[in-house]
């Protein structure tokens, strides 16, 4: 081989070649961005999972609310309740489903405090995801409430739905857990509370 040739080939054995030096530049920058995107992507997924169990807290309270209110003093107002948040809760896996309460809403409107943990005698009912199975006959007396009933606390029968006085208030909360799928991300309670003025019922 010629001196000629030998630098030629010595040039072109160690001639650095550019477009490997870009492709590996865009290498690093693709693993720099990735996990960004990938958290990006993950927490846009989980806002729309928060929004879709928010706007199925709603959906029920008010559902319940509607029928409650408008089933005033019947026996069976709270089980009609439970039995329509029953089925906006459908899609709602059993354990996440925190607590329904249905309460005579205070002067302010808001929902006695103790009723976050346990039905409040002439103020409240607080049934839980296993109570979303019962059955008309879980009611017991068909009249009145006895006190092994689930909605004894706050018995339908006391509610005023009379035209001639205060038709009276009642409000449903629904409580509701959102399991977080973004690993860095927390579960949450997601809540919503409607409040319904009780429909009046004329005498026969």
């Amino acid at each position: 081989m010629t001196p000629r040739l030998m630098s030629l080939w010595r040039q072109r054995r160690f001639r650095r070649n550019p477009g490997s030096r870009e492709r590996g530049a865009a290498m690093v920058e693709v693993v720099m961005v990735a996990p960004l995107l990938v958290a990006l992507a993950a927490g846009i997924a989980e806002l729309g999972f928060i929004v879709h169990d928010a706007q199925t807290a709603v959906a029920t309270s008010r559902a319940a609310a509607r029928v409650a209110s408008s089933a005033g003093a019947t026996r069976l107002a709270d089980y009609d309740a439970l039995a329509t948040a029953a089925g906006s809760l459908r899609d709602i896996p059993a354990a996440d489903i925190e607590f329904i309460v249905i309460f005579e809403p205070q002067s302010d409107g808001t929902m006695p405090v103790a009723c976050l943990t346990s039905s409040v005698a002439g103020e409240c009912n607080r049934y839980e995801a296993g109570d979303l199975t019962l059955t008309a006959a879980d009611f017991v007396n068909a009249t009145s409430c006895d006190p092994g009933s689930p909605d004894a606390a706050w018995c339908p029968t006391t509610r005023q739905p009379d035209v001639s006085g205060d038709p009276g208030w009642l409000g449903v909360h629904v409580q509701l857990t959102h399991r977080a799928y973004a690993p860095f991300m927390n579960d949450r309670s997601i809540s919503d509370v409607t409040i319904m003025q009780i429909e009046p019922r004329f005498a026969p």
